[in-house]
């Protein structure tokens, strides 16, 4: 079965989002998520194959994402991410950065330090940086030493808003 590239724009209570996936062999890989300039016109010049579409587990996903920004709990399947382009570094920090709860934020070098490479913060950011699963993969929990907000795929703004509609839900609902 041929692979074939797909999106889906969604509308969210923060904005527009998008998402890239893939289906073979009846399988569904998410390639990227989209927060910002996520219009077809802009898709189309990364991927000019790309098709508009729709599928039962990126239709979950899109109600799961539009939940976490309403502030409920949700626990995303990491399984349906596309992580084999990734480097295996960069695969390690995202996943371990998934195990940080909503309204709780790391710095850059505590989860270097976690991780077993106590001097290398600044690489722990660049693989956040490089995340194209942002939400899915929270890597707006993560912060600067000094308690910075520091960067985001999205902007600081997004990922400001993102940061405290996690924290008010967790002051509401503690798990």
């Amino acid at each position: 079965m041929e692979n074939k590239l797909f999106y889906r724009s969604f509308k969210t209570k923060l904005g527009r989002m998008g998402i890239v996936w893939n289906e073979k062999d009846r399988r569904v890989k998410i390639i990227e998520m989209m927060l910002v300039d996520s219009s077809l016109n802009s898709v189309k010049k990364r991927y000019p194959e790309i098709l508009i579409g729709r599928n039962k587990i990126i239709e979950k996903t899109i109600e799961d994402i539009k939940s976490s920004l309403c502030g409920r709990s949700v626990k995303f399947n990491i399984k349906i991410l596309e992580l084999s382009k990734l480097s295996g570094f960069q695969k390690k920090v995202l996943i371990f950065i998934t195990k940080i709860p909503p309204g709780q934020t790391m710095t850059y070098g505590e989860v270097a330090r976690k991780l077993g490479f106590p001097n290398a913060a600044r690489a722990i950011g660049q693989a956040l940086a490089k995340n194209p699963f942002p939400i899915i993969i929270p890597c707006h929990r993560v912060v600067k030493s000094n308690k910075n907000i520091g960067g985001f795929k999205g902007g600081v703004a997004l990922k400001k808003k993102l940061l405290i509609i996690e924290r008010r839900a967790s002051l509401l609902h503690p798990l």
